[in-house]
């Protein structure tokens, strides 16, 4: 469920995640997570 998914979402950032997709992954939101993840690590 979406509730579910944000609680995972939260324990993931809280534990030092750059970001998280849910499923099912939609190819812009993963599009969009590799274009941050590269922007962080230049």
């Amino acid at each position: 469920s979406s509730k579910h998914q944000e609680t995972d979402r939260m324990w993931g950032m809280r534990q030092g995640a750059r970001g998280y997709l849910g499923k099912p992954v939609a190819e812009n939101d993963l599009i969009v997570q590799i274009n941050e993840l590269v922007e962080i690590s230049a």
